[in-house]
């Protein structure tokens, strides 16, 4: 036993040792605990649209270089896990031990098979970017066009009520104002704008009534 400690914590491996060990108990606090796995994501919801007028900065470039390895694409420890697995195994198998070697010599191997470990995160995410993204319900773009019924007595160009269903949860009780004209209880309408400032919709009589 005291072999296998001594082997796997020193250098070249020790780094990734300590990564593996780390990534191990989050990944059996998940499993006995049920934490979730976003818990120690990073969030990188960057506008990539920059001003003219201004020159983007260092950590603008920076945060695009952590977003292109998929880190906030994909849960951070998942990511670490693939990162410190492939960067210990390749260690184990080509460079340990590595007896009276220079400081050097190992603060190279260590960076290369660090490169190696990152570099295997990003081609092994790739396939798995966007995947776990919380996706956000009935969305403005998502509600323009859908169809919608008026439950107040009327709804105008100053007041009104509508329900709308939608596939999934319950119905979506909207406040809209008609683009034009009125509309009796029971209209079946069509959202054609949204305004934000007022979370108000606006519609457009189908002609349609409901049963």
């Amino acid at each position: 036993m005291y072999e296998l400690v001594e082997m796997y914590f020193q250098w070249p491996v020790l780094p990734f040792s300590v990564l593996l060990c780390l990534v191990s108990m989050y990944w059996f606090m998940v499993i006995v605990s049920g934490i979730d796995l976003d818990v120690f994501d990073i969030d990188l919801d960057i506008d990539l649209d920059f001003d003219a007028d201004t020159s983007p900065s260092v950590a603008d470039f920076g945060m695009l270089g952590l977003k292109w390895l998929n880190i906030g694409e994909v849960p951070l420890m998942f990511w670490l896990s693939i990162v410190g697995l492939t960067s210990w195994s390749v260690t184990m198998m080509f460079d340990h031990p590595m007896g009276n070697a220079t400081s050097q010599a190992v603060a190279v191997v260590v960076a290369r098979n660090l490169g190696l470990g990152i570099l295997a995160a990003k081609i092994l995410t790739n396939p798995l970017r966007g995947k776990f993204r919380a996706k956000e319900p009935n969305t403005i773009s998502e509600m323009m066009g859908r169809h919608c019924s008026i439950v107040t007595s009327e709804a105008t160009m100053t007041h009104g009520n509508a329900i709308c269903h939608i596939e999934e949860g319950a119905p979506l009780r909207l406040n809209v104002r008609m683009v034009e004209g009125s509309a009796p209880k029971g209209t079946v309408v069509k959202i054609v704008e949204y305004e934000e400032a007022s979370g108000v919709y606006f519609v457009q009589d189908t002609g349609e009534r409901t049963s």
